[in-house]
């Protein structure tokens, strides 16, 4: 009788490993066809995204183009502006230099050489002017 257990209980054993083969199996089947369709979109969707992607470059393109011309140009035409303002007394122009962080470059008529921004090579002594709320106010006193 002892055999004839072991038989029954190995017979049951390979039933239940065998249905669990195939639960394994189906599901490993669907996980593939899933893995094809979203490697078929990601191949659908490739042209479109290296179409962005060559936007993004032109766009950073213009952007690095931009920002080196306002290095190079911006601080000259800002001394130019500045020393224009100072030769012929101009308050206006001082004081939409001034709104923007332009450092007061002094009342007398200069070579265009001391327009900066607000806070580059200051001492605690030279005038400041802040940008942002308080635009157009010295610091420290209202």
């Amino acid at each position: 009788m002892k055999i004839s257990h072991i038989s029954a209980g190995l017979a049951t054993a390979a039933a239940v490993l065998s249905c669990r083969y195939y639960f394994v199996m189906a599901e490993n089947a669907k996980l593939r066809i899933e893995g094809t369709e979203f490697q078929q979109l990601a191949e659908a969707i490739q042209p479109q995204l290296e179409a962005k992607r060559q936007q993004l470059r032109v766009q950073q393109e213009k952007l690095n183009k931009g920002s080196a011309i306002s290095q190079s140009v911006g601080p000259a035409v800002l001394a130019d502006i500045r020393s224009v303002a100072d030769k012929n007394n101009n308050l206006k122009l001082r004081e939409l230099l001034a709104r923007y962080g332009v450092r007061d470059a002094g009342t007398s008529g200069g070579t265009g050489g001391g327009a900066k921004p607000a806070g580059i090579g200051e001492s605690p002594s030279s005038p400041s002017i802040e940008t942002g709320a308080g635009a157009g106010t010295k610091k420290g006193g209202h």
